[in-house]
């Protein structure tokens, strides 16, 4: 299974709560180029899975219009506090299930602190080894969702 992971893009300062932040254009442009810059790599994506904040529901909105047959699925595991071995063990479900194949992916649109420490725990280095910074998009390579088990093939920045 690939596994992508994408940090929302860059999102206004907070006004009300964080919850409501929104994306601000460049936050959405510099998603849009993130991902059109790596389309080609990403023919295989099964599902789309994003965080309920808003800033990430809007960036799970633009990689959805590059692939309009594919529903947005919310989750509490991709809030910014979540835990990532919690998430891991529900991606390791979702591929013992079988419900996403060997030779397809799956796009994760998240925030920080979750994206880095999920990038680098499934990759086997220490916290903060990989930067994700607003609109990073990485792309893992995993037979077994599990800490120490997966191969960075690619992580992009804006």
């Amino acid at each position: 299974m690939t596994i992508y992971i994408l940090r929302h893009g860059q999102a206004e300062t907070q006004i009300t709560t964080d919850e409501a932040r929104k994306l601000t254009d460049k936050g959405r442009s510099d998603t849009a180029k993130v991902l059109q810059a790596r389309l080609a790599d990403m023919g295989s994506l099964a599902q789309i899975w994003v965080s309920p904040l808003v800033r990430a529901q809007q960036t799970a909105e633009i990689a959805a219009g590059y692939f309009p047959q594919l529903k947005i699925q919310t989750t509490e595991l991709l809030v910014p506090e979540a835990n990532p071995q919690a998430l891991m063990d529900w991606l390791d479900e979702l591929n013992a299930q079988q419900l996403i194949s060997a030779n397809q992916s799956i796009l994760l649109v998240s925030h920080q602190p979750l994206v880095g420490a999920l990038v680098n725990m499934l990759c086997s280095k220490p916290d903060d080894y990989y930067p994700m910074g607003t609109s990073s998009l990485a792309a893992i390579r995993a037979q077994v969702i599990a800490a120490d088990m997966g191969d960075l093939l690619w992580l992009d920045h804006a």
